[in-house]
């Protein structure tokens, strides 16, 4: 991300690091299927989890991140 002078800017990427939201869903499916040598029809209650898991995020959507654009806003407030 490049500096520009007289713009505010914040990476949201840096907000949201942490948010895996699949994350502990795609990890006991991988430990299932591990635990039975890679054959995913003993896992299927954890694979079933998993893809419920993925389709309520792809139909959330993204979120708006709008910090950017206050502070934008902001900034303009304090020049004049």
């Amino acid at each position: 991300m490049g500096r520009k002078a007289g713009i505010m800017r914040v990476n949201p990427k840096k907000f949201f690091r942490n948010q895996s939201p699949c994350l502990n869903e795609m990890m006991t499916f991988l430990a299932c299927l591990k635990k039975y040598n890679f054959e995913d029809e003993y896992c299927m209650k954890e694979k079933d989890a998993l893809n419920a898991c993925v389709e309520l995020q792809a139909r959330m959507g993204k979120p708006r991140f709008t910090l950017n654009y206050h502070l934008q806003r902001l900034a303009k407030v304090m020049r004049r």
